[in-house]
């Protein structure tokens, strides 16, 4: 299900014949090329991440979307079951024949002050994703503009502080606002043939109806125990709902105690191990449409572990990097 490569034999086409032999993700060994990754983008005391930052910052470098996948900058993004972090996300683009390396945004705001990217940095991240998305696409295939994405995601240690972020950030939603996020919830337990777009969207509405919501609400809990991709195991709880990622790849290193990643994979979840060490790669769902590689689904998960809550470094733990293509 989960296959291995070291990062010197990362070669065109690698990544696709593993993808196309059935494997679900690959874990591409390279503790040097994280380990300068993770100094880079993680440890610059002269950059203030998101999570460290006073709200106001985060509103001044929020460039957003009405896709969340397509918002840049700051976020601040908490929905019960669907997502819960706070990121600092940039696009990189190769903009002149020379090879020049740009990034949006171009710069963030700290207080009084401006944090810019620094250029090796950048190049770094460019060269690792156009290593990676030339191991994707199959020998042969032409080549494609993309776009290389950089996301640092902050977790929280306890379930308790999960839920706090959760209600402050639906307190700032006035009475629809909060009653579209009660229907969104309702929406995204539709399982089986309530599922789909659209009939989903007529179980949030009518799930607590009288006499039709009871009856639909019957038929949507057969419907959860058939599903396995719902399963989920005591001591664990849904922090980003089972999807897939609408790019070319997803490659996932970080330093998480309280988080897990799973892959959906002959009909059973699989721990995804994230770590300091490797790049976890999987497909996303443009992989699907030009290279016919299948995407892969997955969700996040929050486990209790003893002693959470004691983090060592709050700057790092429980931490995702996230490198992609689009």
């Amino acid at each position: 299900m989960i296959a291995e490569l070291a990062y010197r034999d990362l070669e065109p086409g690698s990544l696709a014949r593993l993808f196309g032999a059935g494997h679900a993700a690959v874990l591409v060994r390279c503790p040097e090329v994280v380990a300068e990754l993770w100094r880079g983008l993680l440890e610059d005391s002269a950059e203030q991440m998101p999570w460290e930052a006073p709200l106001v910052d985060i509103a001044r470098n929020y460039h957003g979307s009405g896709d969340i996948t397509a918002s840049l900058g700051d976020l601040f993004y908490f929905q019960p079951g669907r997502h819960g972090y706070i990121a600092r996300k940039m696009a990189l683009s190769r903009d002149d024949p020379q090879g020049h390396i740009s990034v949006r945004p171009a710069y963030f705001v700290q207080g009084s002050h401006q944090y810019t990217p620094r250029q090796a940095v950048l190049d770094q991240c460019w060269a690792i994703g156009r290593r990676l998305m030339a191991a994707l696409a199959p020998e042969g295939a032409p080549s494609r503009d993309f776009q290389i994405v950089v996301q640092r995601l902050k977790y929280q240690d306890s379930m308790g502080d999960f839920d706090r972020l959760d209600a402050l950030a639906r307190n700032s939603l006035g009475r629809w606002g909060r009653a579209g996020c009660a229907l969104d919830e309702r929406r995204w337990q539709a399982a089986g043939m309530l599922s789909p777009r659209g009939l989903s969207d007529l179980y949030g509405l009518l799930a607590n109806a009288p006499f039709i919501g009871r009856l639909l609400r019957g038929v949507n809990r057969v419907a959860l125990r058939r599903d396995r991709s719902r399963d989920i195991a005591p001591g664990q709880r849904l922090i980003e709902g089972a999807h897939f990622d609408y790019r070319y790849f997803s490659a996932l290193c970080g330093q998480r105690d309280q988080m897990l990643t799973q892959v959906f994979a002959d009909g059973q979840w699989v721990d995804l191990p994230i770590d300091r060490a490797t790049l976890a790669v999987f497909p996303g769902s443009m992989a699907t449409q030009a290279y016919g590689v299948r995407h892969v689904l997955h969700r996040v998960l929050h486990v209790e572990r003893d002693g959470q809550g004691r983090a060592s470094n709050p700057r790092t733990d429980n931490v995702t990097l996230l490198i992609g293509s689009v």
